[in-house]
């Protein structure tokens, strides 16, 4: 599978390079198209499963938004190839259609069985156009709700970050009153001690007490 997938990738440049259609015939030809589709489509989702990763390691980084814009122009650069790849073997299918209707074509005779084989392949044709218009609408939708999850996830990431702020906040809040209580603590058991100790410097060296304050005269009634 991973050399099918270097021929492609080879013969999408040499199209970009060559003008002229039967290069296209020679490069396409002995490539298993129904495999090389299966391949670009395991290749998608492998693509899809690691933008996603890459978007969810994003919001543990410093710069959210360059790392998410990075994830998405590689996203972008695989996309682009795997549909020059898709338009490769689209090519191929649609001439090996209209050989086999020609080839079909030419066998009747009549104007009748060619007007019918036209018919046919305008409704084939037209419904390949509805289930090419159908997928371009489901991609539409898909993209644009994974820019929603995207968005809701940055959003999400920016409020746990403020409640974490909020409560670092608190937490020293707390923290520098509990300091300052202790302090206060300290400084009340400072002064007792330095009063007890003089105190005993007093009683010690037999001084006698310090007057007490005077009473507080009563109101008169």
């Amino acid at each position: 599978m991973k050399n099918s997938s270097i021929a492609l990738t080879v013969l999408v440049t040499l199209f970009a390079c060559l003008p002229v259609l039967q290069a296209q015939e020679n490069v396409v030809q002995g490539l298993d198209v129904a495999s090389e589709r299966e391949r670009i489509t395991t290749e998608r989702a492998q693509m899809e499963s690691e933008y996603s990763r890459s978007l969810r390691a994003c919001y543990q980084k410093l710069h959210v938004n360059n790392c998410k814009d990075e994830a998405f122009k590689i996203r972008l650069e695989k996309t682009n190839k795997l549909r020059a790849q898709e338009r490769v073997l689209n090519d191929q299918e649609r001439k090996q259609r209209s050989a086999a209707s020609l080839q079909s074509i030419e066998d009747k005779n009549s104007l009748d069985s060619q007007s019918e084989s036209a018919e046919r392949r305008g409704r084939s044709s037209q419904q390949h156009l509805d289930k090419l218009e159908s997928n371009l609408g489901k991609n539409q939708e898909r993209l644009e709700k994974e820019a929603r999850e995207a968005e809701n996830l940055e959003k999400n990431a920016q409020r746990e970050k403020d409640l974490t702020d909020r409560q670092r906040a608190h937490s020293e809040k707390v923290e520098a009153a509990r300091i300052e209580r202790e302090k206060y603590l300290q400084k009340l058991q400072s002064s007792q001690e330095h009063r007890e100790q003089v105190e005993r410097n007093r009683i010690q060296r037999g001084l006698p007490g310090a007057d007490p304050l005077p009473a507080k005269p009563l109101d008169k009634p």
